[in-house]
């Protein structure tokens, strides 16, 4: 018996480092928000399992609620708390009381409201949906200068009392908020720690859009997109794979159906808000995904918005949703998806869009330390 159990241990060990190599030769370490900070490595923290968490979203509005109703249904936390503006007060509490109402229906959680940060004390996860909602013909890059105002008034609070919380951005325009989130944390916040919601709802539709032409379930498509959640967002369709199967041969070029439905994919949003105002069901269910991921440790590889300075090519210290694995600890690490030349022509395009609109207010921000 201990002499089979050795053989077992053995055989375990030996895959362990096989896959461990393959790790370091098809993934890298998370990159700090600028140039002038140092790469540190993470620490290594073991899978885990964690059945009561404690959850604050910040932002009540259509997304927040949408994230709220998402969270409560799946189960994923023991303490859920609700923070918005005074002003919103009275209907902040009505929220609450309705969700509370609706205890008999989901895991028993504790619903907390309030105006102030206090009641998001030793969080484990913050998200963070606060901003000026887009409004209808309105890009996403529009909105930065707005809502990089209230990024820098909510950042100091939530990391006054919950300092070790993981953060989840999900305020328009997603990788520039995230990004100013990481400069406003400062240099001794963990890298990887403050993540975006990148473009995970972007390869959602993608998905979605390719199986409905297939009469598939979604999960039976696999791809990504990558870069800015917006416009200049980036399909990669070399990876695209149905079920194991690729979609495009070696060399095959992308047709005009392929275009459109990357057209529609961006269109989606709009034509969402066009409709009824806003978006929020789509994008609550992404993030109670996300948030089960770090809460329970999962690993979860998806498109999420960190920093890429030195991936790709790229320069500067732009935030661009690519596939990163995800955990307690946020983005654990980054892997280095295998894209054509024209491909990555197109993420570079897109970072330097990206870096035009946010370098006037990352300046700002260092001439202000």
């Amino acid at each position: 018996m201990n002499v089979l159990l050795k053989c077992v241990v053995r055989y375990v060990v030996s895959f362990e480092l096989d896959f461990k190599g393959w790790r370091e030769r098809n993934t890298v370490n998370t990159v700090p928000y600028t140039s002038s900070i140092p790469q540190l490595p993470r620490d290594t923290h073991p899978l885990g399992n964690f059945n009561s968490k404690k959850i604050t979203v910040v932002g009540m509005g259509q997304v927040g609620l949408g994230c709220i109703a998402s969270i409560l249904n799946q189960d994923i936390c023991g303490t859920l708390a609700m923070i918005d503006i005074a002003p919103a007060a009275k209907k902040l509490e009505g929220e609450a009381k309705d969700f509370q109402q609706g205890g008999g229906f989901h895991q028993t959680a504790t619903i907390l409201a309030s105006s102030s940060y206090d009641v998001s004390e030793k969080s484990d996860l913050v998200i963070i949906t606060a901003g000026v909602p887009q409004k209808p013909g309105e890009s996403r890059l529009s909105l930065v200068e707005r809502n990089a105002k209230i990024m820098g008034a909510i950042m100091p609070e939530v990391l006054r009392y919950s300092p070790k919380a993981t953060i989840m951005i999900v305020s328009n325009p997603c990788d520039i908020m995230t990004a100013l989130a990481c400069k406003l944390a400062g240099p001794d916040f963990p890298q990887g720690k403050i993540f975006g919601t990148g473009t995970i709802l972007d390869s959602s539709r993608l998905q979605c859009l390719i199986a409905q032409s297939m009469d598939l379930d979604p999960r039976n498509v696999h791809g990504y997109i990558i870069g800015e959640h917006g416009d200049s967002s980036v399909p990669v369709w070399s990876s695209v794979r149905i079920g194991a199967l690729p979609l495009l041969a070696p060399g095959q070029p992308v047709d005009d159906t392929l275009k459109a439905i990357h057209k529609a994919v961006i269109d989606s949003a709009y034509d969402v808000i066009n409709l009824k105002g806003y978006t929020n069901w789509a994008i609550g269910m992404s993030v109670a995904y996300l948030a089960k991921a770090v809460l329970n440790d999962n690993r979860t590889i998806s498109p999420v918005s960190t920093c890429v300075r030195g991936l790709y090519g790229i320069e500067e210290d732009v935030f661009l949703a690519v596939p990163c694995s995800i955990g307690s600890q946020g983005v654990q690490r980054v892997a280095i998806l295998p894209l054509t030349p024209e491909e990555e022509a197109t993420l570079q395009k897109s970072a330097k869009g990206l870096w035009e609109v946010q370098k006037p207010i990352w300046e700002q921000l260092d001439s202000q330390n």
